[in-house]
This record gives structure tokens, sequence and C-alpha cells, in this order.
């Protein structure tokens, strides 16, 4: 049995001790509206309707939401003192559909309303979530004097509009976040509006929280693709795990094993597309936190003296705690111990996952995927040592394997990092297209450009964090792209090779793109010079949307000559400047372009022809 595979519930004998867990697990208990609005709060429920109903219905106004809202709150209200009526009994997702299905002010604008509600639940909600659409663009900076204007006369409107607005744009991001991703416009709204230069302070405040907003709904995208591609849930389980040692060092195993068993349990449920289940399990959750912080770490108090629903954002941003100083660096028990294979054989799984989380507390400077890939390794030698006459002679050599391990990962880390700072961003994302186009030349050209873009700002922005912090960021940041892209191939296929490394192995995922070579099973069109119709269209538009339409060529001349060598395509990029740099200053673009594209044809099927 691979080590990612865990055990479902890593040994029942720990797994008891974890009661709160186990009660969720097996007494399922649906939230009914009244204990919600207890809960919560009269305020925060209503801007989670608001929410609710805004992810829903993405066409309508404020004004149309805020109504349905008060109906519902006024329903809500009538249940917390009658809560033994059979229709306050009922969950809190019915109730918000029940309610939905009988307002008329939607019918119009979404025809399919009558068909998803004549389902019963829970196929009525998945109806509605299924028609969510979510291609609309993200939030854009509002225009700063009626922004300030609205938020100075009225700031209660002003963060319904914030909650509104985010919410039809990220229809699938958890209700909660939403109304976070409010209160930091409100706060940005309200610092900007008293600023002298008002609109130089909303694009720099503006950018980080679109950014924000973007990787929590990309980050709960990829936790639902891993459970999703690598079920039930060990792998997750192993992320997870890995991720409490590195931030609760001083921690014990026990107590972050059961911390991950219902972390791992909670984002479970919420990728079930159930918003109130989701919403009660994680208040939950971080109550059960709250409750046993001092065992966990005394840094998380801070947090836990703040409302409901500002402790989750606090805790996702509290650093590492501290390694013990008593914590010894090397892991004596796993190396040296005469009854490793004793412990290996009788509890294999619990074993590794000890392993595991006492490699990646004394490794926070390495990514999660680097820490299970030791792991991993570590897995692989005790396999072979454990069948020898003597194994303590064969696993003794653990540590020179973790230490080459961590070599080479920090290397791949550093070359990739001189590679951007020596050649610049430009240079880099076309030797990136060099790699990849080859790798998967059925992809387009625009998710091409799309996939190399992001991996170039990855590295301009990991690459510029001191050095112990530039590995863990490049492969957090690749494994949500790469994670975004087998989603995508599990329902476009590309080629064999890629569907390989989306299936094969989570931990080893990026590797295995890595050491990908050419699709052995792409056939290069013949040249053809209608492939390459540059004309005056590359003088115009910034110099960033010149550059990607020359990044196009390159990407037409790897998708017909996959072997292209480096030096090559360096020769074709330059002659291709020289031309587009003589004709971009010509009075007539066109004209000069249709006199040199015969030579620059001509030149381009010689140098790809040999």
């Amino acid at each position: 049995m691979k080590w990612v595979t865990l055990i479902c519930v890593l040994l029942c004998t720990i797994a008891t001790e974890s009661r709160h867990l186990q009660k969720r697990d097996t007494d399922h208990h649906p939230r009914n509206i009244g204990s919600m609005y207890v809960t919560l709060g009269q305020d925060n429920f209503k801007h989670i309707l608001l929410v609710m109903t805004s992810q829903n219905f993405q066409k309508c106004t404020l004004e149309q939401h805020w109504k349905l809202v008060q109906e519902l709150s006024a329903v809500t209200e009538h249940c917390v003192d009658n809560e033994d009526e059979a229709d306050c009994k009922k969950p809190m997702n019915t109730v918000f559909y029940d309610k939905v299905c009988t307002a008329s002010d939607e019918n119009k604008s979404y025809p399919w309303k009558a068909d998803c509600c004549a389902k019963q639940d829970p196929e009525r909600e998945k109806c509605f979530h299924d028609h969510r659409d979510t291609n609309i663009e993200p939030f854009k900076k509002p225009d700063a004097g009626a922004a300030c204007k609205l938020q100075t006369e009225n700031p209660h409107e002003a963060y319904h509009y914030y909650i509104d607005t985010i919410a039809k744009r990220h229809p699938s991001l958890y209700p909660p976040a939403v109304l976070g991703l409010g209160k930091q416009y409100s706060i940005i709204m309200h610092d900007c509006c008293a600023e002298e230069e008002k609109e130089k302070c909303f694009d720099a405040r503006f950018v980080d929280i679109q950014k924000t907003t973007l990787y929590l709904e990309y980050h709960q995208k990829h936790t639902c693709h891993i459970l999703k591609s690598f079920p039930p849930e060990r792998v997750y389980y192993a992320k997870k795990l890995v991720k409490y040692g590195k931030k609760f060092p001083a921690s014990s195993f026990d107590v972050v094993h059961k911390l991950t068993l219902e972390s791992v349990h909670v984002s479970k449920d919420c990728c079930k597309d159930d918003v109130v289940e989701c919403m009660t399990e994680k208040m939950e959750y971080i109550q059960h936190v709250c409750d046993n912080h001092e065992k966990i770490s005394p840094n998380l108090k801070a947090c836990c003296e703040k409302s409901l629903l500002e402790r989750t954002p606090c805790m996702i941003t509290l650093p590492n705690d501290d390694i013990p100083a008593d914590l010894p660096k090397e892991m004596k028990e796993f190396v040296e111990a005469e009854d490793v294979c004793k412990h290996y054989a009788e509890e294999k799984d619990l074993y590794l996952a000890k392993f595991l989380f006492e490699f990646a507390r004394r490794h926070p400077e390495l990514s999660d995927l680097s820490c299970m890939r030791v792991a991993k390794g570590y897995e692989a030698l005790l396999t072979k040592c454990c069948a020898e006459e003597h194994p303590a002679d064969c696993y003794k050599a653990a540590p020179q394997l973790f230490e080459a391990r961590i070599k080479e990962i920090q290397a791949l880390a550093k070359q990739n990092c001189d590679a951007y700072e020596h050649h610049g961003p430009h240079a880099y994302n076309a030797e990136l297209l060099g790699r990849y186009v080859p790798k998967m030349p059925q992809v387009s050209d625009e998710t091409l450009l799309k996939i190399t873009g992001k991996m170039t700002k990855f590295a301009g922005k990991c690459c510029a964090l001191p050095e112990n912090q530039r590995l863990s960021c490049a492969d957090d940041k690749l494994d949500m792209l790469l994670g975004d892209m087998c989603e995508r191939e599990s329902q476009t296929f590309i080629n064999d090779q890629v569907h390989h490394c989306c299936v094969d192995s989570y931990a080893d995922r990026r590797p295995c793109f890595t050491k990908l070579g050419r699709d052995p099973s792409y056939k290069a069109p013949e040249f053809d010079v209608s492939h390459y119709k540059g004309g005056a269209d590359v003088c115009e538009g910034t110099e960033e949307e010149q550059k990607q339409k020359r990044l196009g060529m390159l990407i037409r001349v790897l998708k017909d000559k996959p072997d292209t060598p480096p030096e090559k395509r360096m020769q074709i990029i330059g002659k291709f400047n020289e031309i587009r740099e003589k004709c971009c200053a010509e009075e007539n673009h066109q004209a000069c372009f249709d006199s040199e594209r015969p030579a620059f044809l001509l030149y381009l099927k010689n140098l790809l022809s040999h």
C-alpha cells in the first residue's frame, strides 16, 4: 500500500479520541433557519442571506435581492419564537429555496427557475447551483467620486453593495469569505476617501484585495479538485497534516492528527455545495479549535477573541509558530531505532503519518508537496530495507536520502530563479513556452500563453522573496495552477503523458510535468506560410500586448517544429523583432510588413528545415 493511501481514519484507536468529529460524521443534523439566526446574529444572518441570494440570481438588482432577504428574515424571526412548527423544523437551505421558489420577481430573468423548483432537495439546490454563471468578470475598482459619496452618506448601503457585487461575480465563494471581503472593501473606502489622492489610494489597495479574492476562490476550487481526483480523502489528509505540522510545530502528533481529520471532514462536506452545511461545519470546527487552542498554539488566542466570522481570516494569516528550541534536528527514532521495521510492519500508515508530521515540523522552509515527496522516498527506502537481513544497516542511510532530496528540490528552485533574474520576464516566458509547447502541443495558443504567463508571474513574485521562502511559494502556486489545468484535462483530454501526470501521483505531479519530454504521439503539420500572418497589428496595443503577440508567433513555430532548439528560437524572435521595429517605425506599417514577409518566411522555412 502506498503511503499516500494512509488509512481511512488512521486507525480506530486514535480516531475515536476525536469524539466531536465522530459525532458529526454519524449523527448528521441539518441546521434549521431559527438556530442559524441565533448563532450568527441578526446582521450577519441577513448578510449571509444576501450573499446566497446574489449568488443564485446574478442578474437581479441589489434592491430586488434585499427585498427577498427581508422576506426571509421575517420568516426566520417567526421561527426563532416558534421552533416547533413544521416549517421551522426544516433545514435552512430548504426554507431558503422554498421562499425563492414562491417569489416571482426573478421568473422573467431566469426561465430555468421553474424546472429547478419542481425538484426536491438536494437536487433542487444542485440545480440552482449548476445555473450560476461563473464567467462573470471580477469586481472592478469603482469610480472614486461616486463610491466615496455613497460611503459617506450611507456606509451600510455601501457595505451591502460590496457584498452583492462580490457575490454575483464569485458565485462559488464561501459566503462568510464574501462578508470578510466586503468588510475589507469598506475599510479601503473609509481610508481612501479621506486621502487627498483618492484614485492613487484606490489603485494601490484594490489590487491586493482582488488578488485575495481570486486566491480564496482558486484555493477553494483546488481543495475540491484534490478531494475529487484522489479519493476518498487520504491524499488531502497528508497535505493538511504537513500544513498543520509546519504551522504548529510545538503541538503533538495526536492533537494535530485530530485537527487534520476534522479539517478534512469539513472540506469534504463543503465540496458537496451545501452552503449552509459548509458554513456551519466551518464555524463548529473553528469553535472546536478555539476550545482547544492551548493544546494547539498560544498564538490562536488572539484570533479566538474575535467575532465568529472574523476568526477564520485571522487564523489563515497567522505565521508559522517557531520551532521548539528543544526539538532535535535529527529524527533518530525513524533512522536509528532497531524497531523501525517492526513499527512499519504493524502500523504502516500511522507510522508514516507520524514521520510526515515530524519531518514537516522541522522543515517549514519546504513546500507541503516537498515534504510529501520526502516521505514517499522514505517509504520506498523502508520497503527495500525491511526485506533485507540487516535492515538497520540499510535504513541508516535515510538522513543522506533526505538531504539529497532537499538539495535537489532547492537546486531546481535556484535554477529557475537564476534564469528569471538573468533573462527577465519576457525571455523567461519564451523559455517556458519552449519547454511546455512540445509537451502539450494540442493545447490552444491562448491557454499556453495563460499558463506560462502565470508561471512567469509566480517566478517574479517568489524569486523576490528570501531564499528560504522561494521554494514553498513556487511549489504551492504551481500546485494550484497544475490542479486547474488537470481539472480541465479531466473534461478535455490533451494527451496520454499529460493525463498520466494528472492522475498518477498528487505529490509527484509537478516533477512529472517538469520531466516530460516532447509528446511522442504528436504529428507536426507540414510547414505552412499561412500560419504566419504577422502584420501591422503587432504595432498596436500596449507593450505587454505586443509581447503577447510575439510569444504567440513562437508558439506557432514550436507547434510546427516542436524540437526547435533554444538557439534557433532566439534567432527567429530576433529576426522578427528586427522587422517589427523597422515596420512599426514606418508610416505605413502594413505595406512594410507585406514587403518584408516573403524574405522572413523563406528565412523561417530554411531555419526550421535544418
